[in-house]
This record gives C-alpha cells, sequence and structure tokens, in this order.
C-alpha cells in the first residue's frame, strides 16, 4: 500500500504544506480479522473527500500531501506513543503518553474507540505488532511531511502547514438539541502558539467573507501536528483548517453533496490568494 499521494505544483511559488492525514480510507486485508466492528463506522471517523476540496492547491504553487491509510488504523495527528497500554498485550517497551485527553477518549495513534464509542478491536494487539505498525505507516508519514516543510525553508524563509481537518455536524451526532450554533469552520492555532496571528485573522476573514460561521480554537484548536510543526518565532508556521462535514457531503451515504463543488471552489480561490500574500503574513 502506498502510504500518502503527492500532489505537486509545476512551479513551487510558496513554502505552503497543505496536509490531510485523515482522508484516507484503506487498510491492509488483515485488518478486518482483528476488528469487532463495521468498516463503514470506522471510515465515519475520518475525514472524507477533505483532500479533494484542496487539489487545487497544486494548481496556486502549493504541495497537497495525503495519507491514503484510515486514520483508524493509525492516526500521524497523534504522538507516536500516545497510546492506551490496556489495548496491548506483552511487555510495553516504550514510554507511553497515556494520560492525555485523546487517549483518555480512546482516540490515541493507535484507537481504541470509533466516534461511536465501540471498541474497535477484538481483542489486545501484541505490543510488538503495534509498534510495527508505527514504524510502517506513522514514522514514514512524519518523515515526508518534515521534509516538505524544511527541504526550501531556507529559499523561502518560512513554512507554513495548512492541516486540513473535518468534523461531524451536531445533527449527524444526533445533538439536535446543542444549545449553541455548531461553527461550520474552525481556525485552530493552539491559542496563538502555533502560527503568526495574521495567518489566523487572513483565514477567519476569509472564510468570515464567504458566509461562513467562523470560529478560533474551540472546540478544536489543532492537534499534534499543529502543535508539532508550528514555531512562528523560527518562521515554522502551523494552523488547523477544521469543516463541518454536512457543507459538502452527506455524512449517512458518505458520498458528496450538491455544495461540494462550490467549498472546493472556495478553497481553491484561497490558495490562490494565499500564494500571493503569504509573504505579507509572514514577515
Amino acid at each position: 500500500m502506498n502510504l500518502f499521494t503527492l500532489l505537486e505544483p509545476k512551479k513551487k511559488t510558496n513554502n505552503i504544506i497543505y496536509n490531510s492525514p485523515h482522508s484516507g480510507e484503506k487498510f491492509p486485508k488483515d485488518f478486518f480479522d482483528t476488528i469487532a466492528i463495521d468498516k463503514g463506522i470506522l471510515l465515519s471517523s475520518g475525514d472524507s473527500f477533505v483532500d479533494q476540496l484542496f487539489e487545487e492547491a497544486c494548481q496556486n504553487g502549493s504541495v497537497l500531501m495525503s495519507n491514503v491509510f484510515s486514520r483508524s488504523y493509525v492516526d500521524t495527528n497523534r504522538e507516536a506513543f500516545e497510546l492506551d497500554p490496556n489495548m496491548f498485550s506483552g511487555e510495553i517497551t516504550e514510554t507511553l503518553n497515556d494520560k492525555s485527553a485523546k487517549v483518555r477518549m480512546g482516540f490515541g495513534s493507535i484507537a481504541k474507540y470509533a466516534f461511536t464509542r465501540q471498541k474497535i478491536y477484538k481483542e489486545k494487539i501484541p505490543f510488538p505488532l503495534a509498534i510495527k505498525r508505527l514504524e510502517d505507516y506513522y514514522f514514514p508519514i512524519h518523515n515526508q511531511l518534515n521534509n516538505l516543510l524544511t527541504a526550501d525553508f531556507d529559499h523561502f524563509g518560512y513554512s507554513l502547514l495548512i492541516d486540513c481537518h473535518s468534523m461531524p455536524s451536531y445533527e449527524f451526532l444526533g445533538q439536535l438539541s446543542h444549545t449553541s450554533l455548531q461553527p461550520d469552520i474552525i481556525i485552530g492555532d493552539r491559542f496563538g502558539r502555533s502560527c503568526h496571528p495574521a495567518v489566523t485573522d487572513y483565514l477567519m476573514t476569509y472564510f468570515q467573507d464567504n458566509d461562513f460561521n467562523v470560529a478560533n480554537n474551540l472546540p478544536f484548536a489543532g492537534g499534534f501536528n499543529t502543535v508539532n510543526y508550528g514555531e512562528p518565532e523560527k518562521k515554522h508556521h502551523a494552523v488547523q483548517i477544521e469543516i463541518k462535514k454536512s457543507l459538502y457531503m452527506d455524512e449517512v451515504s458518505r458520498m458528496p453533496n450538491e455544495n461540494f463543488n462550490r467549498l472546493r471552489k472556495i478553497m481553491g480561490v484561497l490558495s490562490c490568494q494565499l500564494n500571493n500574500d503569504i509573504m505579507t503574513l509572514v514577515s
């Protein structure tokens, strides 16, 4: 299995890397022998079609990287060893970050639960197999992503990672009585720690100008990728864009809806404008 797809421009005119770590939907064949849950539920935990929404970025001087495998197999937007030790059999030979909020929720780098709170696995995973899974899937992704962000850093003088995600609608989750309006778009910058505030303001203004309800950091401030690759004081910027799924897809059938092409165009225009304006934002 190829681990990722890479869409690169004919001429790179910026150092903006769009990354979609959760849009992949492939699993190794032997994975299905180990699970106690329907494949469709696992796929609903991912970010279906998000990579397609940002495909035009490569026509505007940027790179788009997308994981091919499902986040339910390995989630690269976590620390490598952000794991629940109760999931594994045999000796735990690594120091685990088992106290994080994501692990407590069951969503470590190897997830314990689907979004429905159903257990994924029939039985415990031998820890050596978990290590091999990380070695084969997790670490190569981060090696590639780090290479993309650093290869032309000296030439451009900055890097900007835009981590692209989607979130279930309240309606799909059955939260019809939720008291607050769900944002359409959430821009996460770790509360100002992962990128220049001008980048955050630019993105929020762009989506607001396109009539979206936009929030900043709540409830999603950015995951491991945003934390790990965002050092604005060193000109390494990282920001997360979280998109409400019902804006572009039918969450039950998991198919694009009638608004998909409109949203894809909006993301394409964004990549074009960022290509033109990025130097003024990060200088």
